[in-house]
């Protein structure tokens, strides 16, 4: 959403027409293929437990998130009009991870309409400044749980480690603020010699 309110008249559309048809695709990206991405990805990353039902659903979702761009790309260079729109760059960063880690040749391949648009963009200099050179996927990322397995205690080491570094910080921020704080002395007034024979003159 921001980057559409922060892009230029081209990124964002010229018409209403153009404006509606790139904040659906926006949306699509969001709602369609993030959810699944993620849940299909996050484990194969180690950094969420695989479950398989969860997974072989992300896939299906994906897969046909992948047909409507397909058939979309039939008879398009670009998802809205002829040039890039924000709706290209929304929708390509959001398969972006697919396409590095788990959209192997085998299974990206029934997808050619969507492949040839995704390596139009990721050569385009402006990509390419942003995100280097992209690898795409040679075999399919799997769910190691070996990994997750360690990824998660050094999650868990780390957050017990800066439990019990705390208040240790603490004590020793105390302990040099009052080293630093200076001791005030009373200043205890003494009478000067006229006050003591003022003092000793009988009254």
């Amino acid at each position: 959403a921001i980057a559409y309110y922060v892009g230029n008249k081209q990124l964002c559309g010229t018409s209403q027409l153009q404006k509606s048809l790139i904040q659906q695709w926006i949306s699509f990206a969001d709602n369609e293929i993030l959810p699944a991405a993620c849940s299909w990805l996050f484990p194969c990353l180690g950094l969420m437990q695989f479950n398989k039902q969860s997974s072989e659903k992300a896939k299906e979702d994906i897969k046909k998130a992948l047909q409507v761009l397909n058939n979309h790309l039939l008879t398009a260079t670009y998802l809205v009009d002829e040039c890039i729109t924000q709706a290209d760059i929304s929708v390509f960063c959001t398969l972006l991870s697919l396409y590095q880690h788990v959209f192997e040749p085998a299974f990206r391949k029934p997808y050619q309409n969507v492949n040839r648009w995704f390596t139009t963009l990721m050569h385009q200099p402006q990509f390419k400044t942003v995100l280097g050179d992209v690898t795409l996927c040679e075999k399919m990322a799997q769910f190691d749980a070996k990994k997750f397995a360690e990824l998660q205690k050094k999650g868990k080491d780390k957050v017990g480690k800066a439990k019990e570094e705390k208040p240790q910080k603490a004590k020793e921020e105390k302990k040099k603020e009052k080293q630093e704080k200076p001791k005030k002395e009373e200043e205890i007034e003494e009478p000067d010699e006229t006050e003591l024979v003022l003092a000793q003159e009988p009254k």
